[in-house]
């Protein structure tokens, strides 16, 4: 089989309301198509008659099962649609690729595309550079990356939430961070304490120490945000004690949130993926979560973002398959779908947020606002 297959799909396209990111080059990113000069011969070693009438268009499918494999195993679970087999022009790869868009579609995709900047694939190599002998020709990785940083701004929703109970922007902070955390890495003012912690270290017994600014992230921390989060339970019993509308859908979007999030584990890395990705950096994230906007949190986050392009980043979520294998196949459609889902409620309850109108990235009907909002 080829060195690498791929075949990926957008989940939402970036402009508007992202954090900018290093972006991939694309030689060194996740594995590729096949080029089209690597199947075919140079000089006059292929010739191809041109006979009238008959398009002068081919297509070769060559010593790559897995893609043919997985094709077959979409059909029969009725993930893939017969029709899109003229669409893709027999190419299994193309087939797979629309399958994959469809099923993100199904998913929430326009409200994804409004607040996420995520693309989802299918390969058969999560690093490029590594050596691995192909003893598992069918097994597959399906994976999504950021392309860029979401943007979601917190301070006024917790400010609203505080006034029916002390406890609740805590709550809804984790609540919301958790059940995203759990499928794409949030930068959130955890990261930045860590990094602070860092530059601590770094500066510590330097001659001049007293001349480095240290951001004060302690100091953009809201005091609610200090407070214990109520339970499950707790949080229940407390919901009939909120009396106004706005503060009532913003703690049902975060428990909603939570309740898809939890419909699926994330699959745990085998010791083989984590070989493959020894030489790689932490996965790029997926949202930017400041309480104030241009807060030392954000700023934390624009200086680390410098190197997160100095290794390959690992993907944010990997999800192994057996393309061969029914059941395999599709409890990882099924995760993704979870993910979709997830990550379309948190676009949701974001436009829900009150002070993050300004940060959409893409328009589109997602129960909201039709339009991009600026």
């Amino acid at each position: 089989m080829p060195k690498t297959s791929r075949v990926s799909t957008d989940l939402g396209k970036g402009r508007r309301g992202e954090r900018p990111l290093l972006q991939r080059n694309a030689s060194d990113s996740a594995p590729r198509l096949v080029a089209a000069p690597e199947l075919m011969g140079s000089g006059d070693n292929l010739a191809l008659p041109r006979l009238n009438g008959v398009p002068v268009e081919h297509s070769l499918c060559a010593g790559d099962e897995p893609s043919v494999a997985l094709a077959k195993t979409l059909l029969k679970l009725d993930i893939a649609v017969p029709e899109d087999w003229e669409k893709a022009k027999h190419d299994p790869t193309s087939y797979i690729g629309l399958t994959l868009g469809r099923w993100i579609a199904g998913h929430g995709v326009e409200a994804i595309k409004r607040r996420f900047n995520l693309t989802a694939a299918i390969t058969s190599w999560l690093d490029d550079y590594a050596e691995r002998e192909p003893a598992k020709p069918n097994v597959l990785y399906l994976t999504v990356d950021p392309g860029s940083s979401g943007y979601v701004v917190f301070s006024p929703t917790l400010e609203l939430l505080e006034k029916p109970h002390a406890q609740l922007p805590a709550t809804f902070f984790h609540l919301f961070a958790g059940a995203l955390n759990k499928w794409i890495r949030v930068y959130d003012y955890r990261d930045a304490e860590e990094r602070v912690s860092m530059l601590r270290e770094w500066v510590d017994g330097e001659p001049d120490e007293d001349q480095y600014e240290i951001p004060d992230v302690e100091g953009s921390i809201p005091a609610s945000m200090k407070r214990r989060p109520l339970g499950h339970r707790s949080l229940r019993d407390r919901m009939s004690q909120v009396k106004g509308r706005e503060a009532k859908s913003l703690l049902d979007g975060a428990m909603e949130l939570a309740r898809i999030s939890e419909q699926a584990d994330r699959p745990e890395l085998t010791d083989e993926m984590r070989e493959e990705m020894g030489d790689m950096n932490s996965p790029l994230p997926g949202l930017l979560a400041v309480f104030q906007s241009e807060d030392a949190i954000e700023g934390c986050f624009d200086e680390e973002a410098q190197g997160m392009m100095e290794l390959t980043p690992e993907p944010s979520l990997i999800i192994p398959l057996r393309a061969d294998q029914l059941g395999s196949v599709q409890a990882a459609f099924r995760t993704l779908g979870v993910v979709c889902d997830t990550l379309a409620a948190a676009s949701r309850l974001i436009d829900r947020m009150p002070g993050n109108d300004q940060w959409v990235i893409q328009g589109g009907n997602n129960g909201g606002p039709g339009e991009d909002r600026r």
